[in-house]
Formats: C-alpha cells, structure tokens, sequence
C-alpha cells in the first residue's frame, strides 16, 4: 500500500514537470509589427475620384463611354502616382487617397504636402482631410479630421456648405456672354445651394468637352468647408485682356501656395475634429482633398483644386 502511494505521487510529480516544460515551449501570440520599409513616397492607393463639373473634368484623367467609377479612381492613382496631374473640379470635388505605410506626426513638424500647380497670384485651394484607420480593415471608413488652415475660423468661411450640380443637356443651345467673348454659354451647368444661392458654371471657348462628371447621374451634392471667394478678381480694365489673380491663403491647405514653399507644408498637428476640437494624432493613413472655394475666374474657368501627388515629409 505505502509502495503505491509512492508510486501515485511520482507520477504526479512526473506530470507537474511535463507539464512546466511544456508550457516553456508555448510562444506568446505575436502581434503584426509596424512595417519598416522600404516604403513608396507617393500615393499608391485612390480609393474614391470624384470631381465636380469643371473645365478640366472629363480630361484630367481622360473619361471613355463607359469607364465607371471604379476605372476612373484607377486612372486618377494611375497619374497620381507618377506625380501627374488630376482635377477636383468645382466647389466638393475630392479624391480619397491612401499609402503603403502611415504617415507619422512628429509633433511640431511638417508631416506631408499635398503637391499642386499653384503659382503666384492664382491659388485654387483644397481643404485637406485626414483618417487613421483605426479598425485596420484597410479602407477610409473611420473618422475624418479637418487640417484647419489659416481660414478655418475666419467669419468668412463657410462650414457645412451644400452644393447640388445638375447634369446639362450637351445639345441644349449655348447662351454666350456678351460682356465676354471667352464664354461660349454663361447657362451651362444649373446648381444650388443650403444657403439660398443658385447660378450656372459657364463654359469656355478653351474647353469643349463635358464639364460634367460624365459617370455619374442627374445630379451630384457635395458638402464641405467652403472659403471666401473675395480676393479673386480681374485686375485689368481692358476687356479683351483680362488679368484674372487668385491670391493664396496663408497655409494650410493644397494647390495654394507652390510646392517648394513651406507654407504648402501640413502639420498633423492642425487636425480638428467635427466640432472644430483639435485632436492628437500619431500618424495618419488616409488623406482626402477637396475643391474649396465656389468662384470662376472668367476666361481662366472655374476655381478647381488640382492635385499632382502627395510625399511624406518623414521619408527621406
């Protein structure tokens, strides 16, 4: 009886020892490590390409019979990627882009630029919005965050503006302006506003393709922050050559001051919630850019935020 005790209890010993080593064996469960690189300075992801009516819409990229929604994001990452250039069109046209890492925020430094064509005197400014994806699915789908630039709180901003476009009949006849000989029809493309306003987008003598977003329906709203249009204006009192200048804002948003100026430059750190709250971001994953001013400068169309490319300032 005392032997088999003894037996009982070696074997149990035996057990508690088999059991300690294996538990040495069990790795803990690894979590993804943050990618290290070698990462691609440039957009490589267009998750949404949607502009609004505009000269250039329809032709930066070039839209074929039947291209869809889907076609003409892949053409817009296609040009976005080689730093070529796309259109926003008018007031809330915007394209939705994404990278191959995140985008850190060094706190106090320039994190990214959102690269233009605006030179001199004539800014069409885009109001930049940032995401984090924060439910790691990939996609654009949490919360967006403003960069509030240098107008964000002027009273003359404009948040929450609503525009609708309504598609034109190409074969209606053209009003041109008489006070204008570079207009060809001044009732092109009927819109209207959450505030009351309404009017046209006229078309020019330059451009005679459908300024109309030709993939999308009858009509398209766009909502967004909107910046005052008032320092836009032509300079010149000769009517048949008018100098049209579009000043830039101080900082803080795309295709507004050149490229190699660091007030083209975005500081994450500019982020502000939908209350206009600032939040602390440690990097972003997604970056939305959208026309933001309602205006046309005569002969030179309308005011169309163009993006040619995005780079992360991190990477060297």
């Amino acid at each position: 009886m005392m032997k088999s005790k003894y037996l009982l209890a070696a074997m149990m010993m035996a057990a508690i020892v088999s059991s300690c080593s294996k538990d040495k064996d069990v790795k803990p469960p690894v979590e993804d490590p943050e990618p290290t690189g070698p990462f691609q300075n440039k957009v490589t992801k267009v998750f949404e390409y949607f502009p609004a009516p505009g000269q250039f819409t329809n032709g930066l990229p070039v839209w074929k019979t039947g291209d869809s929604a889907k076609q003409m994001a892949d053409y817009a990452l296609t040009a976005l990627a080689k730093e070529d250039m796309i259109s926003l069109g008018g007031f809330g046209g915007y394209v939705v882009m994404g990278f191959d890492h995140t985008i850190k925020n060094v706190p106090g430094e320039y994190s990214f630029i959102v690269l233009g064509n605006a030179f001199p005197n004539f800014a069409e400014p885009g109001v930049i919005s940032v995401s984090v994806d924060v439910n790691k699915n990939g996609l654009p789908d949490d919360e967006w965050y403003e960069i509030a630039g240098s107008e964000y709180n002027s009273s003359k901003t404009v948040k929450n503006y609503q525009i609708t476009y309504y598609k034109p009949d190409e074969k209606k006849v053209r009003v041109p302006n008489p006070d204008d000989m570079y207009i060809t029809d001044m009732e092109y493309i009927r819109w209207k506003d959450n505030k009351g306003g309404s009017g046209y987008l006229s078309r020019n003598m330059f451009h005679d393709q459908p300024y109309y977003p030709q993939w999308k329906g009858d009509s398209i709203t766009f909502t967004g922050t909107k910046m005052t249009d008032a320092n836009i204006r032509n300079t010149s009192s000769d009517p048949d050559q008018p100098f049209w200048i579009s000043p830039a804002f101080s900082w803080g948003y795309s295709d507004n001051q050149s490229n190699d100026d660091d007030d083209a430059k975005i500081k994450l750190d500019w982020a502000v919630d939908k209350n206009g709250k600032p939040v602390k971001l440690s990097g972003i994953n997604f970056i939305k850019v959208a026309t933001g001013i309602r205006a046309e400068a005569g002969w030179l169309g309308e005011i169309s935020t163009e993006v040619v490319g995005v780079r992360d300032l991190n990477l060297k």
